[in-house]
């Protein structure tokens, strides 16, 4: 129905003058969209309301959550941004804007590219105060698309009661990950090790920091390192270190898994602690204890960015400034474990494990073609990891679709 309305407004304005330029930077209520909010006692919703109370008159923000699937997330995001392209007059569709999108980094250059986003002014956000990889990755053609707040690394939480009660340091390697997972998993009735291998981003994730800890490239797939980081995640699943239900894991599964103390280690993002913490709902209180990955993670993070079809521009950057703020990065770091873009909140007490896991964090591939490379990627890592006898005749084939992706093919 929007299309059909924007079409018919192109054809009744195309004699008239364009929108002057300056009408979209305007004060006023926005409309931001996140993923669904599944941070211990929901703070996203909290910081919303927060500025809400202080700017309710002029300024009011409506919080409209999406699908916890980070995949219809993104196609909701470009529907809308697809919908909207082009308007001549962005105030008759001032209701179905997303003025301020929080998006994977990884999404950045296709929605730059698109022209969908409003560039925006490193000096206005201070970036030069964040972390260079979370600022590089909201980067594209030269130009800065939008501004991180939470920045991930992924770490290793294990139960340090069992590890301890074996008198048993933490892995270092995925050689040590494997032969404990392998021999305290069964022993304590555990399953070895769980992360995320579902049909989303998360496999891919999870493969490049295998091949990654194997000193393999992920877009090389058919290399002997990287084929040997997919082979040792499929032989986990084959000799049940890795229970095969985590093939449909997401982050939400494993941490419950965890949480519910029915594994001995987790690979997982930081959001996840205050959870473990939270008597009502964790049976491993006290229990668990994280490091970093047996290998680089792989730097995740979510970044705001302003619509083109935004009208209160100057509201939206506002609010940016407001949620990417050192107090609200501090306090959202420690009651819904939202790892901060900001350098100077990692030299704060308590933020060694997680500041040694961003420090050597990799960056995905930075390209307006990432969805479709992500698209082939998992399909095949999937297939892989249910089948360890296929992994080098699909890692050629992946190697082959990687760079007809690449190719624009």
């Amino acid at each position: 129905m929007i299309r059909v309305l924007a079409a018919v407004v192109v054809l009744l304005t195309a004699c008239t003058r364009p929108v002057e330029e300056g009408a979209t930077d305007g004060v006023g209520p926005i409309t931001f969209v996140d993923g669904y909010d599944t941070s211990a006692d929901r703070q996203v919703v909290r910081a919303v309301e927060e500025w809400n109370a202080r700017h309710r008159l002029l300024q009011e923000v409506t919080f409209k959550e999406m699908s916890p699937s980070t995949d219809i997330h993104r196609a909701q995001l470009m529907a809308r941004a697809q919908d909207l392209a082009g308007v001549p007059d962005p105030s008759a569709y001032e209701a179905q804007c997303y003025d301020v999108m929080n998006m994977d980094s990884v999404w950045t250059a296709a929605f730059a590219a698109g022209g969908y986003l409003e560039p925006l002014d490193a000096h206005e956000f201070d970036v030069d105060l964040m972390l260079d990889g979370a600022v590089g990755a909201a980067r594209y053609d030269d130009r800065l698309w939008a501004i991180p707040w939470r920045t991930d690394a992924g770490l290793l939480y294990y139960r340090k009661d069992v590890l301890e009660a074996e008198r048993e340091q933490p892995p270092r390697t995925w050689r040590d990950l494997e032969r404990l997972a392998s021999t305290l998993g069964p022993k304590y009735g555990l399953a070895g090790y769980v992360g995320q291998f579902a049909n989303h981003e998360g496999v891919v994730v999870n493969a490049m920091e295998a091949i990654w800890a194997h000193k393999g490239d992920p877009l090389h797939p058919d290399t002997p390192d990287a084929e040997a980081g997919v082979r040792a995640l499929a032989d986990g699943f084959e000799k049940g270190w890795i229970p095969r239900e985590a093939l449909e894991y997401r982050e939400e599964e494993s941490r419950r898994a965890f949480q519910s103390g029915k594994a001995l280690f987790m690979r997982n993002w930081p959001y996840v602690q205050p959870r473990l913490n939270e008597p009502s709902e964790s049976e491993v209180v006290g229990k668990w204890e994280a490091i970093q990955l047996p290998g680089p993670s792989a730097l995740g993070g979510w970044n705001l960015a302003v619509s083109r079809c935004s009208v209160h521009q100057q509201t939206a950057r506002e609010f940016i400034r407001f949620l990417t703020g050192e107090d609200k990065q501090r306090e959202l770091y420690r009651l819904a474990g939202y790892a901060p873009s900001l350098k100077a909140l990692y030299r704060e007490p308590g933020m060694v494990r997680l500041r040694e896991a961003v420090a050597t964090a990799r960056t995905r591939p930075t390209s307006a073609y990432y969805d479709e490379l992500t698209t082939v990627m998992r399909e095949m890592l999937r297939h892989a990891l249910a089948n360890p006898d296929s992994v080098e005749v699909l890692m050629r084939a992946l190697a082959e679709r990687v760079r007809e992706v690449e190719d624009g093919r």
